[in-house]
């Protein structure tokens, strides 16, 4: 290289300088598609894990209320008899029934002992009145 001229070794450089861009444009080049299958595996695994965890919460949801159809009358006695939503239906029975047995009670109680006359009647009437600092004060009225 010493017997090239300044302009000869001018040039060489630009060539050499030329060379190494289009190779570097051309890695960049073939580099993208690495990229580009990089990020679509990315997001295919964000995607996977995603999904696993949906399951699992579902899975959860499932075990704690039950599945959504399982509580239709006629359904789902036998099967997942622990959840909540099995427990609240049985409670919402409970209840019902105690209301039933409460009334039926009331009843007959109603018949037993039907209310007597001097009870119905109005009671005396007294008036409650309230002085500050010194308390309540019942005061009746004739």
């Amino acid at each position: 290289m010493s017997m090239l001229s300044h302009a000869q070794r001018s040039a060489v450089k630009v060539l050499r300088r030329m060379q190494y861009f289009v190779a570097r444009r051309k890695f960049q080049q073939a580099r993208k598609p690495y990229d580009v299958r990089d990020v679509i595996e990315q997001y295919s695994q964000g995607h996977l894990n995603m999904m696993v965890r949906i399951k699992e919460l579902q899975r959860r949801l499932d075990g704690t209320l039950g599945k959504p159809g399982m509580f239709l009358p006629g359904k789902g006695e036998d099967k997942e008899y622990h959840t909540i939503g099995a427990r609240m239906i049985r409670l919402e029975d409970k209840i019902h029934q105690m209301d039933l047995k409460m009334d039926s009670v009331l009843q007959v109680l109603k018949e037993q002992f039907p209310p007597k006359q001097e009870l119905t009647s109005k009671p005396s009437i007294r008036r409650v009145t309230i002085q500050k600092r010194s308390g309540a004060s019942i005061d009746e009225v004739p």
